[in-house]
């Protein structure tokens, strides 16, 4: 019986001290400002293979996320992006494709720089790779502004707490 007893008071005793919130609202404050709103909880937006995506759920940017401008610079961006990427690696392969065929096909002294083919594929590698980096500087600067700015989310939150008429509330925003 005495060896229940100790086994119980040592437990009670364990539960007591692990049970301790260690963040505990402070005399003055009811209400504290880390639990009045509840939010998505998506997360900030990043860069990845060409889209946007939420860096907490791993979820694509969608449509219902954002603004109908934000919407549009994003699938501006996508586009450019994409579109680069198609045509520096068609200017690549053109490239790549003639240097083979010249290997083999052609005298030991035939000058690359003055090829047609080879100048054609270098002025889309070139066109290409600034279009696909010029998307993704645009995805970038599309994840910071929605990051940093609240007015381009479609967002709501249930805030619980003080009104400003001196009452208690509760509040949707959308």
């Amino acid at each position: 019986m005495r060896r229940l007893l100790v086994l119980a008071s040592a437990l009670l005793w364990s539960v007591c001290v692990f049970a301790q919130n260690k963040d505990t609202v402070q005399s003055g404050d009811l209400f504290p400002s880390g639990i009045t709103t509840i939010s998505e909880g998506k997360g900030e937006l990043m860069r990845f293979h060409g889209n946007l995506i939420f860096s907490e759920s791993n979820e694509y940017l969608l449509s219902s996320d954002v603004t109908g401008q934000f919407w549009r610079k994003y699938n501006g961006a996508k586009i450019l992006q994409d579109y680069g990427q198609y045509i520096w690696m068609l200017g690549l392969s053109y490239m790549a494709s003639d240097i083979v065929f010249i290997a083999l096909y052609r005298d030991g002294n035939t000058n690359f720089f003055k090829d047609p083919s080879l100048i054609v594929g270098g002025i889309f590698t070139l066109v290409g790779a600034a279009m696909d980096f010029g998307g993704w500087v645009r995805l970038g600067n599309l994840a910071k502004t929605y990051n940093t700015d609240p007015s381009v989310r479609k967002s709501y939150s249930l805030n619980l707490g003080p009104t400003n008429s001196g009452g208690f509330g509760l509040s949707f925003n959308f």
